[in-house]
């Protein structure tokens, strides 16, 4: 025990006596100093110590809460502006339930159940709760509702990009809605390429014909349609037969610079497409965005609330899909699901995103039959290309953090990264 005494009562006296940094050897040598002298410099290292940690608190305060920052770019002429996405989906017709449930020979009294099962409302399935096996409701409602909705080419026929004509149901993608299976043009989330213009390729206009009522929703190419979506269309947005729907957008992106991936989710308050919420451990998407965490977080909060989801909802790991009994859950326990959707989950916007904003829109009705058919005629184009988007960059970097650390270490105590080194290297490998 003496000799490790000795042994590193020597090894601090020549550390002290070789070290570059002076004030080391005023404090921690082991040899007989002034107590005047000892306490002098004692004292300035603590000064140095609390100093540079008020310092340091305000330069990772700066770090974390004013992560990033936006600016306002006009160099224009080369941008590419995302296309919109156009989301279709049928509208409810009693009539066509009526006809399907008599051509199947199922008891009329199944109406009201397969109104609720085969189109999403705010009542989930009222008909659940009083169920009557076969005579009100059925086990294999998904058949029913399978049935009952229909398929892309019974609602949609000839579209046309530009001046190039293409059937409708070549380039819109089915995809699960909380209204149901619908059908989305433009939409990163199928899959496919999307659709962009430039000052190139100049404004275009997209076109397409209905032959059924259609609920129409336009939003990014990176969104989806869910119940809390915006509806920019207003009144216009549900399409009765023998109507003319012409809407003019404009659109306004918001781009985040490479350097701002570089921060954490929590600082910089938004997730990129290849992320998701620290919640999200079920996650079924291919990418992000802020509609699809929304329809997560609800039906996480179904799965809370009635240990099942929504058959309209996506698979969620090994979470059940909602039988007859789960859906009259949904029903009478919709308040309580909804507060816990509230209280339990917020999602983080998307840190590159388009929207979009009506210029002009109308959707008249017409009473005239060309050639003896009843459809619906819709136009959708951008009425200008921006010439203003918002960057978002970042304020301070890691590299910047790193730097503000070095430079308050090197005011205060007059130390580098060399300097810590040079510890290392004076106890443990120089022999003295």
């Amino acid at each position: 025990m003496h000799k490790l005494k000795r042994s590193i009562r020597n090894k601090l006296q020549y550390l002290g006596d070789h070290y570059s940094l002076q004030w080391v050897g005023y404090v921690f040598t082991p040899l007989p100093t002034p107590l005047f002298k000892r306490l002098f410099w004692l004292a300035t290292i603590i000064a140095s110590c609390v100093c540079s940690a008020k310092v340091l608190q305000a330069a990772f305060y700066l770090y974390t809460a004013d992560a990033v920052s936006y600016s306002v770019e006009t160099d224009y002429l080369e941008w590419n502006t995302p296309f919109p996405a156009m989301t279709i989906c049928e509208q409810l017709n009693r009539p066509r339930i009526t006809k399907y449930l008599t051509k199947n020979k199922l008891p009329s009294s199944l109406a009201s159940f397969s109104e609720d099962i085969s189109y999403r409302n705010q009542k989930i399935c009222k008909s659940c709760t009083t169920c009557v096996m076969n005579k009100t409701c059925v086990h294999n409602f998904l058949d029913l509702a399978k049935g009952i909705r229909l398929e892309c080419s019974e609602l949609l026929t000839d579209c046309w990009w530009g001046k190039k004509p293409f059937k409708c149901c070549d380039r819109f993608t089915r995809i699960s809605t909380e209204y149901g299976p619908c059908y989305v043009f433009n939409s990163r989330l199928t899959g496919n390429r999307t659709i962009s213009v430039n000052r190139r390729t100049g404004l275009k206009i997209f076109k397409f014909t209905a032959i059924q009522d259609i609920s129409v929703r336009i939003h990014s190419p990176d969104e989806m349609l869910t119940l809390a979506s915006e509806n920019i269309m207003s009144k216009c947005s549900n399409v009765p037969l023998m109507t003319e729907v012409d809407v003019i957008l404009k659109a306004e992106q918001t781009i985040s610079e490479l350097s701002v991936q570089r921060i954490s989710p929590a600082s910089r308050d938004c997730l990129f497409s290849h992320e998701k919420p620290a919640f999200a451990h079920l996650w079924p998407f291919q990418i992000y965005s802020y509609g699809a965490c929304d329809m997560y977080s609800r039906a996480m909060a179904q799965a809370e609330g009635c240990n099942c989801t929504h058959h309209f909802m996506p698979k969620l790991g090994n979470i059940p899909m909602c039988d007859i009994e789960g859906l009259a859950c949904l029903y009478e326990r919709k308040n309580i699901i909804d507060n816990i959707w509230t209280d339990n989950y917020e999602c983080p916007m998307a840190c590159e995103e388009v929207s979009y904003k009506v210029l002009h829109t109308t959707c008249p009705r017409s009473s005239s039959k060309p050639g003896g058919v009843r459809m619906t005629f819709g136009r959708m184009q951008l009425g200008e290309l921006p010439s203003l988007r918002v960057r978002r960059h970042a304020i301070r970097e890691l590299l910047g953090l790193v730097v503000d650390v070095g430079g308050v270490i090197g005011v205060f105590f007059g130390a580098s990264l060399l300097s810590i080194i040079e510890i290392f290297y004076i106890l443990f490998i120089r022999k003295y």
